[in-house]
């Protein structure tokens, strides 16, 4: 059977197996600059989606204020939220259940847990906008317990989290897709809504670039063991195979001492 690790890493979830960025003296303005300029790009990464983002799409103004120590990560990752580049390519033209979805992947590194939690979220957005919707999450208990101040958010999903359901983590796969893809790449709706109105999690479904793929028939194995006829076809091959390379030397050799 695929470890979760083995399936993670076909979604570039090996990033959530590393040990996640945070400023390590804890007030950024007396940070080595080598680890705020890792804080930042980790920070492009996980809240722009994967995306490439051109140096004229950069928040430098941000950057400036993190480098000083006048803003903390935390709030550094507000303003990338709340940022033109966010807004259109992950709120003005996407669905709103998408948006929702892109909103908890990027801010708390998961996706929603139900239907319920995606309709109080539209809700919210609806009647206080976009940018009161992300200081509910980057304000809340949640955000405070798993990235705190100085971390950068990062796909919690990957792993086991305390009171995580399994569905979290297929739900997880769904919205990734690959590491090479960007979230502006996968679509603009919702990827989630048939799961989430159901409350199954659908089966992972492997990248077309995956270098697994072709395992998709183990997936069925148990205790990490191929199936019995798997192993009977294999030895079966192995005497044959044997028996073949010994007809080999014996002729090799009788040919030799004829002559």
């Amino acid at each position: 059977m695929l470890s979760s690790t083995s399936v993670a890493t076909q979604f570039g979830g090996e990033r959530a197996t590393k040990q996640p960025v945070k400023l390590r003296s804890g007030f950024e303005g007396s940070a080595e600059s080598a680890d705020i300029d890792m804080a930042i790009q980790a920070a492009y990464k996980h809240v722009y989606g994967n995306g490439h983002v051109m140096d004229c799409e950069r928040s430098t103004s941000l950057e400036a204020e993190l480098r000083d120590g006048r803003i903390s990560v935390r709030e550094f990752i507000r303003g990338l939220a709340k940022s033109d580049f966010y807004r259109k390519n992950f709120y003005d033209s996407c669905s709103p259940q998408r948006t929702i979805e892109l909103d908890f992947k990027h801010l708390l590194g998961r996706p929603p847990h139900d239907q319920g939690e995606v309709s109080a979220s539209i809700q919210v957005q609806a009647a206080q906008g976009h940018d009161a919707f992300v200081d509910s999450l980057i304000d809340s208990e949640e955000y405070s317990e798993a990235f705190g101040d100085h971390g950068v958010p990062f796909m919690r999903s990957w792993q086991s989290q305390p009171g995580s359901a399994q569905s979290a983590f297929n739900r997880t796969a769904a919205v990734s897709l690959g590491y090479a893809f960007s979230d502006k790449a996968i679509g603009t709706g919702s990827k989630l809504s048939n799961q989430l109105a159901s409350g199954r999690a659908s089966r992972i479904a492997f990248p077309a670039s995956a270098e697994m793929q072709w395992m998709s028939v183990s997936s069925r194995w148990r205790g990490n063991q191929p199936p019995r006829w798997a192993t009977k076809v294999a030895t079966v091959f192995v005497v044959a195979g044997v028996i073949e390379v010994t007809r080999l030397v014996i002729t090799v050799a009788y040919s030799a001492l004829s002559n």
